[in-house]
This record gives structure tokens, C-alpha cells and sequence, in this order.
């Protein structure tokens, strides 16, 4: 059975889009969301099950976490999820194909590694 979530339960925003590398003035290279891809997207955080965190210790998915946004299509894998100034990488999105008229997508996200 999948989860409703209510409106209350969005309450947090978060930006999604495709990284582009800036100089900053001093010379080095940081990530940034490109400003004409961004979508602000209100977020609901999805709890995992104490059982499927046991499951996942020592696997790649290990240091992931999930959160559900209203289904957009335009969301992609190959895009990034900034959350207070924080960027991660989207892993997975389980989508909602089903004929509801309120559709929810669940992001899996891992936080970007920096540097090289």
C-alpha cells in the first residue's frame, strides 16, 4: 500500500536542477545548481523502517536518504537536490505512474563527495 502524504507534511523546499562548475573570485572551482534549470520543490522526508536499515548496512545505499516530491516529470537522474546549501546526487526515483490525480515521486539522494 503506498503512503498519502498530506499537505502539511511538505513543509521543507529544496531546489533541483543540473550542477555547473563556477570559479569562484579566489581562483578555485565549486558546483552550483544552474540558475535557468532550477525547480523550487516543496519536500516531505520519508522515514525508512528500522528492518530496511539493518538491510542496507554495508551496501552502497548505506549513507542515503529518501524524499518524496509531487511527480514532475522534468526530474531526472542526471540532475542534483540542494537542501540548505548542501548538494546532493539523485541515486534513484521511484515514480508514481499510476492514474491518481495526486502523484508523489520518491527521491533517493546521497550526498555529493568533493573534490576529485
Amino acid at each position: 500500500m503506498v503512503k498519502t502524504y498530506k499537505p502539511n507534511d511538505f513543509n521543507r523546499k529544496c531546489q533541483i536542477g543540473v550542477t555547473k562548475t563556477v570559479t569562484t573570485p579566489t581562483g578555485g572551482k565549486v558546483e552550483k545548481i544552474d540558475p535557468a534549470t532550477v525547480l523550487n520543490v516543496r519536500f516531505a522526508a520519508k522515514m525508512r523502517s528500522l528492518a530496511l536499515q539493518f538491510q542496507i548496512i554495508g551496501t552502497t545505499t548505506a549513507d542515503t536518504f529518501d524524499i518524496a516530491i509531487r511527480h514532475n516529470k522534468l526530474v531526472t537522474k542526471k540532475m542534483c537536490v540542494q537542501i540548505d546549501d548542501v548538494l546532493y546526487n539523485i541515486i534513484n526515483i521511484s515514480s508514481d505512474e499510476s492514474a491518481k490525480l495526486i502523484k508523489f515521486d520518491i527521491l533517493t539522494l546521497q550526498a555529493k563527495k568533493k573534490g576529485a
